[in-house]
């Protein structure tokens, strides 16, 4: 993949860049980004109709049966490929389902804050794997890159900075490591009620065509500009 970049300001969903160690390492694997303006007026209601009708898709299945789908079988061959256990991490749809829709009752899915619902429950819908990070927290271009060993992070929810090891596949800004791609976020970018601009991020692997997960990010950006 040649490294190219596309501005985060762009309606339509493009690639963000991707460096040569990053493609030779993990081919195939690309992340898809867009911004959006944040209006809350009934966000939450909107993202709940969402969750309500994966409930309803979801509620009886069997774990063999969320694991085998061919969408979430693509993202646990990502945590695979990143040196993850998919049955001890769960790559993010697997962990929504799991936790939020099966054996669960209505309205059981977890609940963040509004902003991280709606796009949760596009994920959801969609079965692509989506981010979102405060689009003003953010300096620079986002790209994906593989660490060197000793970059700075701090995950969300973690109590202390970690110095990275070196091969690990990030998301890094032009100051800082954002995520641990496909795992863990940083807390610098985290969204916030605060938050009124939002960056989109969206995972493509092998067998997650680029043009579902560009649909998805569209579908989470009509939401959260209110687009209900």
């Amino acid at each position: 993949m040649t490294e190219t970049t596309a501005p985060l300001s762009t309606a339509a969903p493009a690639p963000i860049a991707v460096d040569a160690r990053a493609a030779e390492a993990f081919p195939g694997v690309e992340v898809l980004a867009t911004t959006a303006e944040v209006t809350v007026d009934g966000l939450a209601e909107a993202a709940d109709r969402l969750w309500l009708a994966q409930h309803a898709e979801w509620h009886e299945a069997s774990r063999a049966t969320i694991r085998n789908h061919p969408r979430v079988a693509a993202y646990r061959q990502l945590s695979k490929l990143i040196g993850a256990d998919p049955d001890r991490q769960p790559p993010s749809i697997q962990a929504l389902i799991d936790r939020g829709l099966r054996g669960k009752p209505a309205g059981a899915w977890p609940r963040i804050n509004p902003v991280v619902d709606a796009v949760n429950a596009a994920a959801v819908t969609d079965l692509a794997a989506l981010g979102v990070f405060d689009a003003d927290k953010v300096t620079g271009e986002v790209r994906l890159t593989v660490s060197q060993g000793g970059e700075a992070f701090l995950a969300l929810g973690a109590d202390h900075t970690a110095e990275l090891d070196p091969g690990r596949l990030i998301l890094a800004d032009g100051a800082r490591v954002l995520s641990l791609f496909a795992h863990r976020d940083g807390i610098h970018q985290s969204v916030t009620t605060a938050t009124t601009r939002v960056v989109l991020l969206g995972c493509v692997v092998p067998g997650i065509d680029a043009e579902s997960v560009a649909a998805s990010l569209l579908r989470a950006a009509a939401l959260l500009s209110g687009q209900h």
